[in-house]
């Protein structure tokens, strides 16, 4: 059990004695508080918000409820001190006795730590990107988010299916036949000649035409088959893979329409009207024409959007409800997508479709990444995916590896613009985070194995002497190790891989200065010193930081050497 399970549980048996002694009996009390590190260390080393959360259903101010609950408190031999502070936030400041009973919790249920979840059938899909040319750098923001995610929701106890939907039907295939039936019967073309608006732009689509043996208007699939190839070995350099490939073309059958219509229309969720003409309009020949719409304007759209054409032909939208529904059909509890930022106006009219159409209760939630903006030596580079002008992952990749190129993309929450520069990433010093995290790793291992060599007692078997370990910065370091699966459970809890990166980051920042503190005190002699019974202690701690990096790397797919 984490320290934030011991105190929410604790807290919760307070509660529930103040509560029985007024006669008020309370419910779900452990799930409806927080128990957390604060900000600032001089607010605690845990802050919980327990008395502004119930003080009301006790009649009760936060303030007299938190005095209440503080007396119970400083009855544990844990809790050194309590203060107030604010409307009524409870801060705790805990004996150092009870960060050596979690640190040895920590190392005894390190290997098969049960993070207790109630678990859940989850597909999550990410890239899904068209098969139209290679992955960019914007694909590859959301493919590490994705599978990141779903590394952090297996970890914890979930069954997750990672799923690929490829958009194999539609207006962008006719484009991408139209596009190499050109370059078959113009290969000398100039391509900076070629119009944006009726082919697909770059050089890539010509080596795919010089694949294709014959030239007529069926070849879609032969096409689609040979980008998904390279998709997914452009991928597979990243350690990204898919369960599940779901073709768009397949799913819209006239069988899967006709239904989905009919639901439609008796739940009374679309029906057969006009829209406006667009503002955007420049199209001269634009008739007001019938079509099937859904009402999305009752659910925060701004207006009526299309499912079917008036040529009869289906919109994104309808093929996307038509699949949506089929992942609830397969069972699923928990449907996650991981978009890119141009996507923001479809959120809540298919989030709202699903859900109004699901014969089950599930949860459904759409992240949107933000922009990556690559920079090489602080120079900002221009991208244009729409000249063919871009730097693909691939490129990316062969720039700064597999594992820079992971790290980054999660490095911030999924909304954020990520900064990403070339000479950062290759530079081995603090400003490349991953390579900081995986030194203090080697460094770790590197320490144990001298230690090893020289000391007799030292193995990573060795009994913890918990009273060896007082400096502050030892302190320090078990609070934060001691923390990693609550940090893990938060990960999965809310959906963010930045919530690892970060933590790992620090803890290798805090180690580095750990491993310094032999260097500016000479007298501390850290880690390794005269003393073998000190020194085994502290080298045990240093095995442990080396085997949270190594576990945290490992979840997020990020190698973690012994020798640097």
């Amino acid at each position: 059990m984490n320290y934030f399970d011991y105190f929410k549980i604790f807290l919760s048996e307070i509660l529930k004695k103040i509560s029985d002694e007024k006669e008020n009996y309370l419910e779900n009390i452990e799930e409806s508080f927080t128990v957390e590190v604060p900000s600032k260390k001089n607010f605690g080393e845990l802050s919980s918000n327990i008395a502004m959360v119930f003080s009301k259903k006790l009649n009760l101010s936060p303030r007299n409820l938190a005095e209440l609950i503080s007396k119970e408190l400083l009855k544990n031999d844990f809790v050194k001190d309590v203060n107030i502070d604010g409307p009524g936030f409870i801060n705790l400041f805990l004996e150092q006795k009870f960060w050596y009973k979690q640190f040895e919790n920590f190392v005894a249920s390190f290997d098969n730590y049960n993070y207790n979840v109630d678990s859940k059938r989850i597909c999550i899909e990410y890239v899904s990107a068209n098969p139209t040319g290679m992955l960019h750098i914007g694909h590859a923001r959301g493919a590490v988010l994705g599978d990141a995610m779903s590394s952090i929701l297996k970890e914890v106890g979930h069954d997750v299916d990672k799923e690929y939907y490829i958009n194999d039907a539609g207006e962008q295939i006719k484009k991408l036949v139209k596009t190499i039936i050109y370059h078959k019967e113009n290969p000398n073309s100039d391509l900076k000649k070629i119009n944006k608006e009726d082919y697909y732009p770059g050089d890539y689509l010509v080596g795919i035409s010089s694949m294709i043996n014959r030239v007529d208007n069926d070849i879609g699939k032969e096409v689609t088959e040979l980008i998904i190839k390279d998709i997914k070995n452009d991928l597979e350099s990243l350690d990204i893979s898919h369960d599940n490939y779901i073709s768009e073309k397949m799913m819209a059958s006239k069988t899967s329409v006709d239904q989905l219509k009919k639901k439609l229309l008796e739940k009374d969720l679309a029906y057969l009207g006009y829209q406006d003409e667009p503002d955007s309009s420049k199209n001269q020949n634009w008739k007001k024409e019938k079509k099937l719409l859904f009402r999305s304007s009752n659910y925060g759209d701004d207006k009526d959007r299309a499912l079917i054409k008036s040529n009869g032909e289906l919109t994104y939208f309808m093929t996307d409800i038509i699949y949506h529904l089929n992942k609830v059909e397969r069972g699923y509890d928990i449907l996650l997508n991981v978009w890119g930022a141009d996507h923001s106006g479809y959120v809540k009219r298919l989030t709202n479709a699903t859900l109004q159409l699901s014969k089950k209760k599930i949860k459904f939630k759409i992240f949107l990444t933000g922009l990556v903006n690559l920079y090489n030596n602080e120079k900002l580079l221009k991208m244009s995916k729409r000249s063919g002008n871009y730097l693909t992952l691939k490129d990316v990749y062969n720039e700064v590896g597999s594992d820079a190129l992971r790290f980054m993309m999660i490095s911030r929450d999924a909304k954020s613009t990520i900064d990403f520069d070339f000479k950062s990433v290759q530079e081995k010093n603090k400003d490349n985070p991953v390579f900081y995290v995986q030194y203090a790793h080697a460094r770790c291992k590197s320490l144990f194995k001298i230690a090893q060599e020289n000391f007799k007692l030292c193995s990573d078997k060795t009994s913890f002497y918990s009273h060896n370990l007082k400096l502050k910065e030892e302190i320090d370091l078990i609070k934060k190790i001691t923390n990693f699966h609550n940090i893990i459970s938060q990960s999965a809890e809310f959906y963010e891989p930045h919530r690892i990166t970060n933590y790992l980051y620090e803890l290798a920042r805090m180690f580095h200065n750990y491993w310094g503190l032999g260097k500016t005190n000479v007298k501390n002699k850290i880690i390794i010193n005269d003393n073998e019974e000190i020194t085994c202690s502290r080298v045990f701690l240093v095995n442990i930081i080396g085997s949270v990096i190594k576990k945290g790397l490992g979840i997020i797919k990020i190698n973690c050497p012994e020798n640097m």
